[in-house]
């Protein structure tokens, strides 16, 4: 499991593919807004996980990162 810690309300933390990881696209709105309450727990898949923040502009500003698990 990884777990994110934020300001509830300012971000969120949403699981995605290594293309929307680049392009800093959401694929749906409701996977943001189901982890806007200031903490979002993920179950890591072996390999890489990608997880960005979906609020406009902070993806791109930085706020995303790249997980390996083994």
């Amino acid at each position: 499991n990884t777990v994110f810690n934020y300001q509830a309300g300012a971000h969120n933390a949403v699981a995605v593919s290594a293309s929307e990881y680049r392009s800093c696209k959401v694929r749906s709105a409701a996977d943001a807004a189901a982890t806007a309450s200031g903490t979002a727990r993920f179950n890591l898949k072996k390999g890489v996980n990608y997880f960005i923040c979906g609020v406009p502009g902070h993806c791109a500003a930085g706020m995303k990162v790249r997980v390996v698990a083994n």
